[in-house]
């Protein structure tokens, strides 16, 4: 099977392993999206002031633009994408971005303007539906979440949760940055990895796997099915080698539980189908953090997940708050007019996500009636995300 590509060197690992599953028909290396959708700058490579043959045709195809038709008329039916081509340093000019490298090639001199990364963010966003026109062609789009474990980090996170939201026909696979200082160079296991991954979406029994990415990320422990076409699934948690929650019969490919006691993890994955057998996903140990609990008259709040928001709520609407802590790649606006700042740029004290439950919980109950009353309705919406044991225990305090 033809699969083009779109990433990094990281990608281009991968396409060396002898194992690799697919043949490569395109692979745009070293260009981000902004510029792989923007007007061209022609130029010869006569005119590329390098005897580097990859600096070259790097640079070649950058300023001429010459990726984009290769992919709108190729027939392959796979796209994978990995995003750590968007770190490189990029320039507009004349509406259309540029990898700032390939200006510095050129003999003559050029009047660009330098895209700082919050810049270059918005503007992806802008171009989102050209991106997800160009991934409708294919099968299958497989997305690699690879972080390149350096300052960019929520900047790749950012435009991952972009894609991840958007994309329908998405395969995941996730790279683990453990202990890696250089992602582009990373460990031959970790490449392997992917490759036998990869193997198994293009095997002739991939209908008869039953495929999951898996991760847990804090105390979130998650599956995301690899399998695109409708099919209903029962996941079950697992504590300590015995049953512990169990969702509803759902056709989401995406299910996450959060853990609340230290223990021995995994999740059960059970298909409406006559084809593939259940499967667990590995064994994780989650061991709590013991958060040092800041004062809630702390100035900075770190964001918690979509279903503690309703306790961010609770904070903003009691005291007051000069910032939030989170990833601004995904609020490049800010959160409801506050502006969210990466953990590393604030010194001051600030209130850690695990501490919100018992500050939140703290602050409703010594609500009013009618204070709690009007909370509950202006923030009803955020209040349905939440746990069930918190929407029973809020409709408690309302008695």
């Amino acid at each position: 099977m033809k699969i083009d590509i779109i990433g990094s060197q990281f990608a281009g690992r991968l396409t060396e392993f002898r194992s690799f599953p697919y043949d490569v028909n395109n692979f745009v290396s070293g260009q981000s999206f902004l510029s792989l959708l923007s007007k061209p700058y022609p130029v010869a490579m006569k005119d590329l002031n390098t005897s580097d043959i990859v600096e070259i045709s790097t640079a070649h195809r950058d300023l001429n633009k010459a990726n984009l038709n290769k992919l709108q008329e190729s027939r392959a039916e796979v796209l994978m994408i990995d995003l750590l081509s968007e770190m490189n340093a990029l320039v507009k000019y004349n509406g259309s971005y540029f990898n700032k490298q390939s200006f510095e090639l050129l003999d003559e001199a050029v009047d660009y303007e330098e895209v700082r990364k919050i810049e270059q963010f918005k503007a992806l966003k802008q171009h989102l539906n050209k991106i997800l026109e160009l991934t409708a062609f294919y099968k299958q789009v497989i997305l690699i979440d690879v972080l390149p474990n350096n300052e960019h980090d929520d900047f790749i996170a950012g435009i991952y949760e972009l894609l991840y939201s958007s994309i329908d026909n998405k395969l995941v696979l996730s790279a683990d940055n453990k202990g890696v200082n250089d992602m582009l160079d990373a460990p031959i296991e970790i490449y392997e990895g992917l490759v036998q991954q990869l193997r198994k979406f293009n095997s002739d029994n991939y209908e008869n796997q039953l495929l999951f990415d898996e991760k847990l990320e804090d105390n979130i422990l998650s599956v995301y099915m690899n399998y695109i076409e409708p099919r209903y699934y029962v996941y079950e948690l697992y504590k300590d080698g015995k049953p512990y929650k169990k969702s509803h019969r759902t056709d989401s490919r995406y299910c996450q539980f959060i853990l609340d006691e230290p223990g021995k993890y995994r999740i059960r994955v059970t298909a409406e189908s006559d084809k593939a057998k259940p499967r667990f996903s590995e064994t994780y140990v989650y061991k709590p953090l013991t958060a040092g609990k800041e004062s809630p008259d702390a100035e900075y709040i770190e964001m918690p997940d979509k279903k503690n928001e309703w306790m961010l709520q609770v904070l903003l609407n009691n005291m007051k708050v000069r910032g939030l802590i989170g990833n601004p790649y995904k609020y490049p606006e800010g959160y409801n007019g506050i502006d969210v700042y990466q953990r590393e740029e604030i010194k001051s004290p600030y209130i850690q996500k695990e501490d919100l439950t018992e500050v939140s919980l703290a602050l409703i109950e010594n609500m009013s009636p009618k204070d709690l009353k009007d909370f509950v309705n202006e923030h009803k919406t955020l209040i349905n995300e939440a746990s069930p044991a918190m929407q029973n225990y809020i409709n408690f305090l309302q008695q």
